[in-house]
């Protein structure tokens, strides 16, 4: 039976919470929204929280004297491609709910400057350790704006993100792109280039940032952590589909706080009214442990949670 309530977590103020006799998550309506709780029952939280508040950026040149954008942590929606200060709008402001039978829709003020309105209906599984979020992003403005929903899912620390590389048989064409940025170091020990997956595991000792992105075909990404392993899955339209930062439908991230499992949409020319959307479905499984990064390890941990 999936149960609905409001209620306060940390310091992040209100929150409304989702359960079922399986899992729960929480989402922030003070500020966001974020899902910034996500677990089996009686489990550790997989989600990173900033509670200290450390993470913030000065956005003021755009949005106004004193404004900063913070990251509170949680999972949150954003548009790509990246720009800063713009895409970093302070989200700081009371969102709006509506609860229906399976979850809630949490909706945002339209945002300053930009005219864009975030969007996220939540709809969780009677039984299962499963839900799906599905984003939305609408373009308020006079101007066509061209984007991918950006959904960035930030984790706490310890954790490792485990993304399946390209598979299909393309003959003499190549059928992947992997994409770093200018930061990463590609012989950094934390990640794992394997055969058939790419794994990186966040350290709390390491504080140099590293990123990459991939045509993720298979439409999945795993985070493990906690003795749980929670799977994204989403629609992906490789080769076809146009997708930023050179094709990447799929972006992982790792510093030395936390880590991301980040998922894009295709590019889109959003017109005045016009919205597009992104859809993840997250699925819990219990008993999974991260171990040594190996070919054969990652094959055994793929055939248990994808």
């Amino acid at each position: 039976m999936i149960k609905i309530k409001e209620t306060t977590y940390g310091n992040f103020g209100k929150c409304l919470a989702i359960s079922n006799d399986a899992m729960e998550i929480y989402v922030t309506i003070d500020v966001g929204p974020r899902i910034i709780k996500c677990n089996l029952l009686g489990k550790e939280n997989l989600m990173f929280e900033d509670i200290e508040r450390k993470k913030d950026n000065d956005v003021s040149s755009v949005f106004g004297e004193g404004k900063t954008w913070q990251i509170y942590g949680g999972h949150r929606m954003w548009l790509s491609p990246e720009k800063f200060p713009e895409t970093y709008y302070p989200d700081c402001e009371k969102v709006v709910y509506s609860v229906h039978a399976n979850g809630a829709v949490f909706t945002a003020p339209i945002q300053a400057v930009t005219g864009l309105q975030f969007s996220m209906n939540i709809s969780m599984d009677e039984t299962a350790p499963r839900f799906t979020a599905t984003h939305y992003v609408k373009n308020t403005t006079d101007q066509p704006i061209k984007g991918a929903m950006w959904c960035l899912s930030v984790m706490t620390t310890g954790g490792a993100v485990i993304v399946p590389q390209p598979k299909e048989d393309t003959g003499l064409l190549p059928n992947r792109s992997v994409v770093v940025w200018p930061y990463t170091d590609m012989t950094d020990s934390r990640i794992f280039w394997g055969k058939d997956y790419i794994a990186l595991r966040q350290d709390p000792s390491v504080d140099q940032a590293i990123k990459y992105g991939i045509n993720n075909t298979a439409g999945k990404i795993a985070y493990v952590n906690h003795g749980q392993a929670l799977v994204k899955s989403y629609a992906v339209r490789h080769p076809d589909g146009e997708y930023p930062d050179y094709g990447c439908s799929c972006e992982v991230y790792a510093c030395d706080v936390f880590t991301e499992a980040e998922t894009l949409s295709e590019l889109q020319t959003i017109g005045k009214g016009e919205s597009i959307t992104h859809a993840e479905t997250w699925t819990l499984t219990d008993g999974v442990e991260i171990g040594t990064f190996t070919n054969e390890s990652l094959a055994r941990l793929a055939e248990k949670i994808f």
